[in-house]
């Protein structure tokens, strides 16, 4: 149960998979922050990733003679901005990775954007959560409630990284929580849910 074991196998796979030569690794604000937490820029650089850019700056140049190694969280940003990358694609090849489950739906809109066959693959890797060491791990939230209820947006995330975290570790708890605690308890519903549709992705 090595959480930044894990993430460390999800990332060199990823960079596996797109096979010898030179590569871009193209992240969000948030995989940035799990990347750089458990690889330094000089082991990333080994593995011949020379470029780090974000998926939402404006300003990156056309490199074709790279691959793509996208590496993202699937929020509604991420895919349009993925979706508008594929239109007018700007490396060779692109090798897409996403840090939880996304939909049916959204695999549809980028298979549809993806008229000049850059993409390689499309895969989940569940690392939607910053390893801070082996035994520990953080979603780097603030603000995830409202009185004593939660911030919708922030149990969604909560719940996705939670989620996460089990998934990468292949783990199917046995969930408990404070009684008088609404907040435990939602959350702990929505866990249950959550791993009650995703842990047949596992197997």
């Amino acid at each position: 149960m090595n959480l930044t074991l894990a993430v460390k196998q999800y990332i060199s796979k990823m960079i596996e998979n797109s096979g010898p030569g030179m590569k871009v690794l193209l992240m969000d604000k948030e995989t940035t922050s799990i990347v750089s937490v458990v690889y330094t820029q000089s082991e990333i650089l080994q593995k011949e990733v020379y470029l780090f850019e974000r998926i939402d700056s404006q300003n990156r140049d056309s490199m074709k003679h790279l691959k793509a190694i996208c590496f993202l969280r699937p929020t509604k940003e991420n895919v349009e901005h993925l979706i508008q990358e594929l239109r007018k694609p700007k490396y060779s090849v692109y090798f897409i990775y996403f840090s939880n489950v996304i939909s049916k739906s959204e695999i549809k809109a980028l298979a549809e954007a993806d008229e000049q066959e850059v993409v390689a693959e499309v895969q989940e890797f569940y690392g939607d959560f910053i390893a801070v060491n082996p035994h520990l791990f953080s979603l780097n939230l603030q603000g995830v409630a409202r009185g004593r209820s939660w911030e919708p947006t922030m149990l969604s995330r909560c719940t996705q990284g939670l989620t996460s975290v089990l998934l990468a570790l292949k783990k199917c708890p046995m969930i408990r929580y404070q009684l008088s605690s609404d907040m435990s308890k939602r959350l702990a519903e929505t866990v249950k849910v959550s791993m009650t549709t995703t842990l047949p992705l596992t197997h």
